[in-house]
């Protein structure tokens, strides 16, 4: 049995998917206002900019198919968070080739997944970067621990817990090099009046999926405590949008994993109504063209989750839009293959 394998979560029986579709299916919206009255009275006065984030595309039917409807966006640029090919060694330059087929000349960031790492069985994510080079000037390892920004609206931070890439393990804990990375970048995008803040990698940690935290608590408590604005992963096939979580705070001094804590909750997203820079937002996008995951409504992390979406009707590929502008971070999940799912949120800047 792979590491992988043996790191999945041992699950109670799933409970069909339309028990979460249910409330899964209104579209949402959602604001956030910063905390801090110097910086949410900066404006940037940069145009808004788009940009999409997937993980675990492949080369199936769905994923050709969700990188096509990636294309027909006016997109500043496209994010895989992940497992990208599932098309075995080698597979790199055709998977490169169907991406810019269906995207053209806009740029297409990469970063790694399981399946990328030095253990992973569909191309090393060194054959990736070659034909899907970084197209944003990006600062740090491109592909696997990196960071752009779109003029002062946004910074995407990109990273690789949980992986090994060329020899090296990334591991964002017990003030690592690779912690203390993170944690600078993120300074660094504050001091510099960054408006929003998105950090993708390909392994969640909260999650109703097949998965465990792999990528440690450390680093899910290190974004909760920087108050990152948004959290995107894949990994797991599907997509699901948390609830706002804050530590500490009053009852809750940290967000522990495979647990609920309703404390940590600053806002339960009923309302999809939240306040930037109360806490982070974490979001799915895994529902790039792999098989969609079954979801268990059961798990004990399943009440952080405000929507989710896996196996079952009504249940579609897609992915996770972003458009930024001084005011919002107005965000979709744009369905790709035929389904019913949708889901929409609206982060307010004040």
């Amino acid at each position: 049995m792979s590491d992988e394998a043996q790191r999945k979560r041992r699950r109670l029986p799933a409970i069909t998917v339309p028990l979460l579709l249910t409330a899964a299916m209104v579209v949402a919206a959602f604001t956030l206002v910063d905390d801090d009255a110097s910086t949410s009275s900066s404006t940037t006065s940069d145009p808004p900019r788009r940009l999409t984030i997937v993980g675990d595309i492949g080369s199936s039917e769905a994923g050709a198919a969700t990188l096509a409807a990636m294309g027909r966006r006016d997109a500043d640029v496209h994010i895989a968070v992940g497992d990208l090919s599932y098309a075995g060694p080698g597979s790199a330059p055709a998977w490169c080739k169907l991406v810019r087929d269906a995207v053209g000349d806009a740029p297409f960031q990469i970063v790694a997944g399981n399946h990328e790492e030095d253990t992973g069985e569909d191309g090393r994510i060194a054959e990736f970067e070659q034909c899907l080079p970084d197209r944003m000037d990006s600062s740090g390892l491109y592909g696997r621990e990196y960071y752009f920004d779109l003029g002062r609206l946004v910074r995407v931070i990109l990273i690789s817990p949980d992986l090994t890439i060329d020899g090296e393990h990334y591991y964002y804990g017990e003030r690592s090099p690779n912690e203390r990375w993170l944690e600078a970048v993120i300074d660094g995008a504050r001091d510099a009046r960054i408006r929003w803040i998105v950090v993708g990698m390909h392994k969640p940690c909260i999650s109703v999926g097949q998965y465990y935290c792999d990528v440690y608590q450390d680093l899910f408590s290190l974004l909760i405590e920087k108050r990152v604005d948004l959290v995107v992963s894949g990994h797991d096939h599907g997509y699901q949008r948390s609830k706002q979580l804050q530590a500490p705070r009053p009852g809750c001094d940290v967000v522990i994993v495979d647990s609920f804590d309703p404390d940590c909750v600053v806002d339960d997203g009923a309302d999809a109504a939240y306040e930037r820079g109360a806490g982070t937002v974490f979001v799915v996008s895994g529902a790039g063209g792999g098989e969609l995951y079954e979801l268990n409504p059961a798990d004990p992390e399943a009440p952080y989750f405000v929507t989710t979406m896996g196996a079952g009707p009504g249940s579609r590929h897609g992915f996770l839009e972003l458009e930024a502008s001084d005011e919002r971070l107005a965000a979709r999940f744009v369905g790709s293959t035929a389904g019913t799912y949708e889901d929409a949120f609206t982060i307010e800047s004040t």
